[in-house]
């Protein structure tokens, strides 16, 4: 392979001068640049970059990690994609791994991922998933920079975490529902996981707000998402009350409540009005279009990479926590109660 020196006795330059043409840090002339970049790739010749980041003792590389999920979805995707460009364009690469793990083991005994568990191996790391204090504690311990996506974390966090409002967002989707005239509103969600219950909280606030009953299936049913959804909101159909509206605590659960619904004939949103939570990409499919609350991914996974980075870049950088509000995306699968009343009559009136 051709070396430094090979490209600057081939552009009849000093090495000094191949080395600020081709790391751009330093002056050289139009004509003694045109030398350079021809002889270097005449030669083909690639810098070594691990020399370069061993000089300046940095890896230039920030592991994704994405803790306890079985399933990589749109969302992860999208807030990958994100780090991945805000990373690109301050000249560090991006690496992903799953990883499963007990937050009840003490942190000497996690089996790290292979490249945590390496001296030198990363500049930092981005945590998203499901993570608990176990591995904080140990990436304390070992001066390890992170930045956490800190909605799905079981346990207190004060800092180095960027959240996005979903309590917020659920209060202000659970305030239109109210708007179009719903009064019996429905909430899904295993309210055993802190996230569900931080949601459940916002939909209460705007209950009680409006001295409402709430009501709500939050049973710690171990089922995925979407069986949860579905198994709920046959609960929920089972009653001689039924709501008019239901909540979901995300988009998975919703798309099970659809499926519930669909298979019950319970007309969307005519006879039913539904929103979800997280707006993800793979729902889009649904028809009518679902209304959801949106986390904006993107801003989620700039400020998270940025975040980390203050911190490697200056070491003395406080750690701070950061939150962003959600939006909720109004679509047709919800209408006011009124046409709901209607149908309900004209239903009522058919022999």
């Amino acid at each position: 392979m051709a070396t430094i020196r090979d490209v600057a006795a081939r552009a009849k330059v000093s090495v000094a001068t191949v080395s600020r043409v081709l790391n751009e840090s330093g002056y050289a002339d139009s004509e003694t640049r045109v030398r350079v970049l021809k002889a270097a790739a005449d030669l083909n010749y690639r810098r070594n970059v691990n020399w370069s980041r061993l000089k300046s003792q940095s890896s230039k590389t920030i592991l994704f990690l994405l803790g306890n999920r079985q399933s990589f979805n749109a969302f992860h995707m999208r807030l990958l994609e994100a780090c991945e460009k805000t990373l690109q364009a301050r000249g560090y690469d991006l690496i992903f791994s799953r990883y499963e793990y007990s937050g009840r083991l003490r942190g000497n005994e996690l089996p790290l991922p292979r490249m945590l568990d390496q001296t030198g191996a990363l500049d930092g790391v981005l945590l998203a998933g499901v993570h608990h204090p176990n591995l904080l504690d140990v990436l304390d311990k070992r001066r390890m920079p992170y930045s956490i996506l800190g909605n799905n974390f079981e346990g207190p966090i004060a800092h180095n975490a960027v959240f996005y409002d979903d309590r917020g967002g659920i209060e202000e989707a659970a305030g239109y529902l109210l708007r179009l005239g719903h009064r019996r509103i429905a909430f899904l969600g295993n309210t055993s996981l802190p996230w569900f219950q931080r949601r459940y909280e916002g939909y209460l606030q705007a209950m009680e707000k409006r001295g409402l009953k709430p009501i709500a299936v939050s049973d710690n049913w171990q089922v995925s998402n979407i069986d949860y959804g579905q198994l709920a909101a046959a609960q929920l159909l089972r009653d001689s009350m039924p709501p008019t509206a239901i909540l979901a605590g995300n988009d998975e659960i919703a798309a099970g409540t659809w499926k519930e619904l669909v298979r019950r004939k319970v007309s969307i949103p005519k006879e039913m009005s539904l929103i979800g939570l997280g707006d993800r990409a793979e729902f889009a499919i649904l028809e009518p279009a679902l209304s959801s609350i949106s986390v904006f991914e993107d801003q989620l996974g700039e400020r998270l990479t940025a975040m980390l980075l203050a911190r490697i870049e200056d070491p003395k950088h406080a750690p701070a926590s950061e939150t962003y509000p959600c939006k909720l995306i109004e679509r047709a699968s919800c209408a006011p109660l009124a046409e709901v009343r209607v149908l309900q009559e004209i239903k009522r009136k058919v022999p």
